[in-house]
């Protein structure tokens, strides 16, 4: 590759200077008319961080709890748990806290056949 120096890629294709690129800089320099930066910064970002920067970690309005595998918002923007938005969305109704529970089940799929 004329721009990153690989030797292996699945599709060699063509620059906008006819220079031989491999498929990751053919494809960026294609979506983006420039050419693909060679040092990539690191744009991964930790829930752990998120709670450091904001100073707390979220609570769910309804519940109070603060694990779940998917946060929502409430109409008027407050954080909720995947559960009672939900239930919320289902009922039109807050879900009621006596059905809170302390641990997450993940659900067990049969793969097709």
């Amino acid at each position: 590759c004329s721009n990153c120096g690989t030797s292996n890629t699945p599709l060699w294709r063509r620059g906008l200077n006819d220079q031989t690129l491999c498929n990751a800089c053919g494809l960026y320099e294609k979506n983006r008319n420039t050419p693909r930066p060679t040092t990539l910064q690191s744009t991964t970002i930790n829930q752990s961080d998120i709670n450091k920067t904001s100073g707390s970690s979220l609570q769910c309005a309804n519940c109070g709890t603060t694990t779940t595998p998917l946060w929502r918002r409430t109409d008027d923007g407050k954080p909720q748990c995947n559960a009672c938005g939900l239930y919320q969305k289902l009922h039109n109704a807050p879900r009621p806290v006596h059905m809170k529970k302390t641990i997450i089940k993940r659900r067990k799929r049969v793969p097709s056949s």
